[in-house]
């Protein structure tokens, strides 16, 4: 009764934000890869659909490259990152996207393993936009992953938008592991 509650809880916690990340601060062991899926709610005054892919290589043991497309309706996000795992549960990740204009991305992430397959992760996520001006938007990540088969991830995410630029973006979906 105690887990099935817990995880309800830990469900609703991210909801309302943006979803980015998508990713636990582990990263993908050297030769193995990752490819996901996820559909989002942009939340900005009004409520915009999109769909995220993800690929991700594992470089080394603690390094890998993270790729990104997003697709909502007349703009397209192409992005791609390295993710350096410095801890046991901790990682930084720097890359760079294009959505309308050209950013550069920094995040860290902390990862809170739960019970079995079970992941609460947030952090820091921050990009510099270049458009007409600079503009430097700064989200808590909070995300829940779950386990659900060999192989095969839930992942449930969202970014708290802590600064007046951005939007906050619900998202979720799945991610296999090869």
């Amino acid at each position: 009764m105690k887990k099935p509650t817990v995880l309800l809880i830990l469900c609703f916690l991210t909801i309302g934000a943006y979803s980015q990340v998508f990713n636990t601060s582990s990263t993908l062991g050297k030769g193995n890869f990752s490819a996901g899926f996820e559909p989002v709610i942009y939340i900005n005054g009004g409520n915009d659909l999109g769909l995220f892919l993800h690929g991700g290589a594992g470089l080394t043991s603690n390094v890998d490259l993270g790729v990104k497309l997003g697709i909502f309706g007349g703009s397209t996000y192409v992005g791609g990152d390295l993710e350096f795992e410095v801890g046991k549960n901790f990682s930084i990740s720097a890359g760079a996207h294009a959505f309308n204009d050209l950013a550069i991305d920094g995040t860290a992430l902390f990862t809170l393993p739960l019970a079995g397959n079970v992941s609460l992760y947030t952090g820091a996520d921050m990009d510099i936009i270049f458009a007409n001006e600079i503009l430097i938007p700064v989200w808590i990540p909070v995300g829940l992953e779950v386990g659900i088969k060999n192989k095969v991830s839930f992942i449930l995410e969202s970014q708290i938008k802590i600064t007046n630029v951005g939007y906050h973006v619900l998202g979720g979906g799945l991610n296999f592991y090869f």
